[in-house]
């Protein structure tokens, strides 16, 4: 005869309260790294090669369309998308603090603080000086 606990059906495995699905977690990183390359992409990049004449067509037409479209987008909500996916990355990591592996967990934290970083310098006059130059 088996011994098995009340409650639980013989051959079931039951999730320790320590284990956390890091999926959500994989996908705000995701999320929040590509915000932050696409800001760069079509924001930052463009600004800063604009006294030079610019590389042919055919370089930047796939680049162009996984980042630039989003990453004009990101640039014209000005600091909202930063500061939010920000105050998202906090409330994970709280949330999972002592749950999550701990290269996940420093992965969020990074992810965090890049997205920190972009939402605040979202919030500069040079960010508005950037912004009009992608408008225009």
């Amino acid at each position: 005869m088996t011994d098995v606990s009340a409650g639980t059906a013989p051959g079931s495995t039951v999730a320790t309260p320590t284990e956390v699905s890091t999926g959500p977690i994989r996908t705000l990183v995701g999320i929040q790294l590509y915000a932050v390359a696409a800001y760069l992409a079509a924001a930052v990049v463009p600004y800063l090669w604009a006294p030079r004449p610019y590389p042919p067509t055919w370089t930047f037409i796939v680049p162009g369309w996984l980042l630039g479209v989003p990453g004009f987008y990101l640039t014209l909500l000005g600091p909202v998308p930063g500061l939010l996916l920000a105050v998202v990355g906090v409330g994970a990591l709280v949330a999972t603090r002592r749950r999550c592996p701990a290269t996940r967990y420093r992965w969020c934290v990074a992810s965090t603080a890049l997205v920190a970083a972009y939402g605040l310098f979202a919030c500069t006059p040079l960010a508005s000086t950037i912004a009009a130059f992608v408008a225009d």
